[in-house]
């Protein structure tokens, strides 16, 4: 393997968004050591539901713990603190993954939506990251839903991270229906093979067994797909492979015209 060290990192920051505490440990972790592989700076942010702020102002709205029946107020205030003890929480367990890396990880907290990548932190050469939730609640929620919709539908990179996830060396897969150059550069900073399963002059598999048949003697440490290939198969294929897998999807490009 050459030595890239004079190369530019192909992403400048690993940017985790969280909008509760429920990121699994293992996650955080994976998280943190692609940030290592791919020497990008760690940022967290958490992000402080915008439409829910609103909702909680409302005297129609309240709150129902899962242990009991009964509606307790919800106000901003006591929402406000909610988000303050999750933001703590998310910046503690983020900051412990990096230690053990011997990273530092910036954090900061923002107001936006919760259902959109849009955050006003984000730069040009940011890698943006979408941990799945451990609470299954959160997992099957209308925000988080909306929110891996949403990852098809941009041009920024987005990485989605299993929340059972198994970092493992083994090569990076690109399913693409243009250019394998993003799965090629990340492969040459992480130092691993590529396999690519499908090119310009070629057609995909399409569906989730296809795929999976296809992915199963391969055991990647990582998936890429571009956004053309998730058109054609399915916009949310890359979170349901990252999930049976237990590996990272990212998703890259353009979408289709």
């Amino acid at each position: 393997m050459s030595d890239g060290s004079a190369e530019a990192p192909v992403f400048r920051r690993v940017v985790v968004g969280f909008r509760d505490a429920s990121g699994s440990a293992a996650a955080l972790e994976a998280t943190a050591r692609l940030a290592q592989g791919l020497r990008a700076e760690l940022l967290g942010i958490f992000v402080e539901d915008l439409a829910l702020l609103e909702w909680s102002a409302s005297p129609l709205t309240g709150q129902v713990a899962r242990t009991t029946s009964a509606a307790a107020p919800f106000t901003p205030d006591r929402l406000a603190e909610e988000f303050a003890r999750a933001a703590t929480v998310s910046r503690q367990r983020l900051s412990r993954a990096a230690a053990r890396l011997g990273l530092t990880v910036r954090f900061r907290i923002e107001r936006a939506s919760a259902v959109t990548l849009q955050v006003a932190a984000a730069e040009p050469g940011d890698l943006l990251v979408v941990v799945e939730p451990t609470d299954p609640m959160a997992r099957l929620s209308y925000p988080f839903a909306e929110l891996l919709r949403s990852i098809a539908g941009t041009s920024a990179p987005v990485l989605f991270m299993p929340r059972a996830v198994s970092l493992r060396h083994g090569p990076v897969v690109a399913v693409t229906r243009g250019s394998d150059r993003p799965a090629r550069s990340l492969a040459a900073a992480l130092g691993e093979p590529l396999v690519s399963l499908a090119g310009p002059e070629q057609s995909l598999p399409l569906g989730h067994e296809a795929m999976s048949r296809l992915l199963q003697p391969l055991h990647e440490h990582l998936l890429v797909f571009d956004r053309p290939s998730l058109a054609a198969m399915g916009p949310l294929l890359f979170a349901e492979l990252a999930t049976e897998r237990r590996v990272p999807a990212l998703v890259v490009g353009e979408t289709a015209p």
